[in-house]
């Protein structure tokens, strides 16, 4: 079940709505969760039943693993708790390995031997990687003292609230946890948060349908092209800025529709995209791209390997570990483990140049984000290339002058013309929504800051605009609702990119 099928739209999604406003109305909050979370299950399960077992059982492991950590704790037994912690990271790690990188690492040594695998890629469960995630958060907090004796149910609601399930945004469990009381929470009964839901849900939809989907044309005929090394270089530039939009677009799109989804029923949900193109700076882009990502990486990761406490040699290691293990986080592919070396050498360069030139006059800050924005969308070239092979080629026609074949010269005499090329495939198509696509994200402002939304857990929803201001949101709400729902007609819905990871 997508957020962008009909069926999502237009059963699941109400009747989930009704039932939490009913039940949380008649019965109270605890039992209206009790709602939400089944409801949750039947999401998940709706791609394939299995994969709910398969999350169950870890759900049921971890939550057992987190009592006995807490319970050593309390009984000041320390070394019990770092024993569970242990037994509780080497569970998760082992089910992530088995599910998302066993065949990956039997492939590979058996094709040392020239051998085939031993057995075929076992079927990724949705989310694997976003849920494994935050269970090992929670294990590593409550080994901290970080987390209270939290019930099963408080448990379930922070492991399995389906707006954020599949591909996040990577929930902490306190400030999700702790919205869970009408007592605590004023937007459990905040009508302006719902519209707010509303509004987020909605430009998520079009960003996603409209826009990620289009592009999304243009992405795959060149990077086909370049698996079958008959890429232009005009179809390879093309295909990298195409590529580079969508995935901005879709993911981004699903986080703007989390935050709406979870508003509709009264929770906050993170930010997890804050305008990353307009970054002037590879350390800049990883603080405004994929954020919970980046800050989980940091807390669970980068600060525990010894961050920047011992120089800067041990600074720079434990930095490129980092994003090499982030890398692999995405994909069991060589590619993607270039993908995170390539970031980690970027992020070294970036802080070496800053120590070289730490005040780069303000003038420049318009080179530094076109620059940025190019070395980012190279990368991504590994990120969506099926193969390394498939990467060399497309790095190949980037650069082959040979094979340049002149821009397309788009002549829209009316408007009729002009229509018909935004929903055509041609060449120039392609240019169009580029254009449009780089315009939106260099220009126009994110959809929190649109919005005025502060992740902040138990605060009112504070629209501090004028009637006008707000009149205008809905009207642009109503445009993004009625634009995704035309182009759904008329397409099957897609899967969001993250859902592979």
């Amino acid at each position: 079940m997508l957020f962008n099928s009909f069926i999502f739209l237009g059963v699941f999604l109400p009747f989930t709505l009704i039932t939490w406003f009913l039940l949380k109305r008649l019965c109270g909050i605890r039992v209206a969760l009790v709602g939400l979370i089944l409801a949750s299950f039947v999401f998940y399960a709706s791609w394939k039943v299995s994969f709910l077992f398969v999350l169950l059982g870890s759900i049921s492991v971890n939550f057992w693993l987190a009592q006995q950590i807490l319970t050593s704790r309390k009984q000041s037994q320390f070394s019990k708790a770092k024993s569970w912690l242990i037994a509780g990271l080497a569970f998760n790690l082992l089910v992530l390995f088995y599910f998302k990188y066993a065949h990956f690492v039997a492939f590979n040594i058996y094709g040392l031997f020239d051998l085939a695998a031993p057995f075929p890629p076992i079927l990724l469960p949705l989310a694997i990687s976003f849920v494994t995630f935050q269970k090992i958060a929670y294990l590593v907090d409550c080994y901290r003292g970080e987390v209270r004796n939290h019930d099963l149910l408080d448990y379930l609601f922070f492991v399995s609230f389906f707006p954020q399930l599949i591909a996040g945004p990577i929930v902490h469990h306190r400030p999700l946890i702790s919205q869970v009381s009408t007592s605590h929470n004023p937007l459990l009964l905040d009508s302006l948060a719902f519209s707010a839901g509303m509004a987020f849900f909605t430009i998520g939809l079009f960003k996603k349908v409209v826009l990620a989907d289009s592009l999304a044309v243009f992405a795959s005929s060149a990077f086909q092209l370049s698996t079958e090394g008959v890429l232009t270089m005009t179809q390879a530039w093309q295909g990298m800025f195409a590529y580079s939009l969508q995935l901005y677009f879709d993911f981004s799109g699903y986080s703007d529709m989390a935050i709406g989804l979870a508003l509709l029923f009264g929770f906050k949900l993170p930010i997890n995209f804050l305008s990353p193109y307009k970054a002037d700076s590879i350390i800049e882009f990883w603080r405004r791209w994929h954020m919970t990502l980046s800050n989980f990486l940091r807390d669970y990761l980068y600060i525990p390997l010894g961050g920047n406490r011992n120089g800067n040699f041990a600074k720079y290691r434990n930095l490129f570990l980092t994003m090499l293990l982030a890398g692999l986080w995405h994909g069991a592919a060589w590619t993607f483990v270039l993908w995170g070396m390539l970031h980690g050498l970027l992020l070294l360069a970036n802080h070496a140049w800053r120590k070289l030139l730490p005040n780069p006059s303000p003038l420049l800050k318009p080179f530094f984000i076109c620059c940025t924005f190019i070395f980012v969308c190279l990368a991504w070239v590994l990120f969506r290339a099926t193969d390394l092979t498939s990467a060399l080629h497309f790095y190949a026609a980037l650069l082959d002058r040979s094979s340049y074949t002149s821009l397309p010269i788009i002549n829209a005499t009316n408007m009729i013309e002009l229509i018909e090329l935004f929903v055509a495939t041609r060449p120039e198509t392609g240019w169009i929504w580029i254009a449009c696509g780089i315009f939106t994200v260099m220009f126009l402002p994110n959809t929190a800051n649109l919005l005025a939304y502060d992740p902040t857990p138990n605060q009112t929803y504070q629209l501090k605009a004028s009637l006008s201001y707000q009149l205008l949101i809905g009207a642009l709400s109503g445009l993004c609702l009625w634009l995704a729902i035309k182009w759904i007609a008329v397409r099957p819905a897609t899967e969001f990119l993250y859902f592979n990871f």
